[in-house]
């Protein structure tokens, strides 16, 4: 009796994965979510320690992250991406 609880339990396991795997993955929801990602950008060039700070900081409480800084030792340029709003009618 027990071999053919197991026998039985494994057989609907079985079928189980079938089903699942016929069906395909199931896709996340995704109501009201963009298709893709939109980005805004600011970049700067600076080369005072303490001015890129000052941006930095405004930049930051206007919801912008910093990306990436490149330059020589003189001067640096720092480019900043917030998501793009864009509002619904």
């Amino acid at each position: 009796m027990r071999a053919f609880i197991v026998t039985l339990f494994l057989v609907g396991a079985f079928a189980a994965g079938l089903l699942v795997a016929r069906t395909g993955t199931v896709a996340a929801d995704t109501h009201g979510a963009p298709k893709k990602a939109q980005w805004q950008y600011q970049c700067f060039e600076s080369g005072a320690v303490a001015q890129i700070t000052e941006t930095s900081n405004k930049m930051g409480e206007q919801g912008w992250e910093m990306v990436s800084g490149a330059g020589t030792k003189s001067s640096t340029i720092w480019c900043f991406k917030r998501p793009l709003w864009k509002p619904t009618n």
